[in-house]
């Protein structure tokens, strides 16, 4: 049977492979995205906008999380808002 630190220990490891992947996934999809843009240049309000949805996101996300009894770091929330981040932008485009 796996030891309480163990099993912290494996679902941290778990989290950021998960994390990994994403970043994978977004760095691709941010280089397709550079090579289709069209140059278009967002207004303050629409970048106000992409940042309070953002905001609103991660804010949930974190909770959920914590609800679950993990806890979350300032730099794993940090990266998480980064990848929501270009998440939004490559469906927002």
């Amino acid at each position: 049977m796996k030891g309480k630190q163990e099993m912290e220990e494996s679902d941290l490891h778990d989290r950021l492979e998960a994390l990994s992947a994403k970043i994978s996934k977004a760095r691709t999809r941010l280089d397709n995205l550079k090579a289709w843009s069209d140059g278009h240049r967002l207004s303050s309000g629409e970048l106000e906008a992409r940042y309070r949805y953002l905001k609103s996101e991660l804010n949930g996300e974190i909770k959920d999380m914590e609800t679950h009894g993990h806890h979350v770091s300032k730099l794993e929330a940090s990266l998480r808002e980064w990848l929501d981040s270009l998440e939004l932008y490559a469906n927002w485009e």
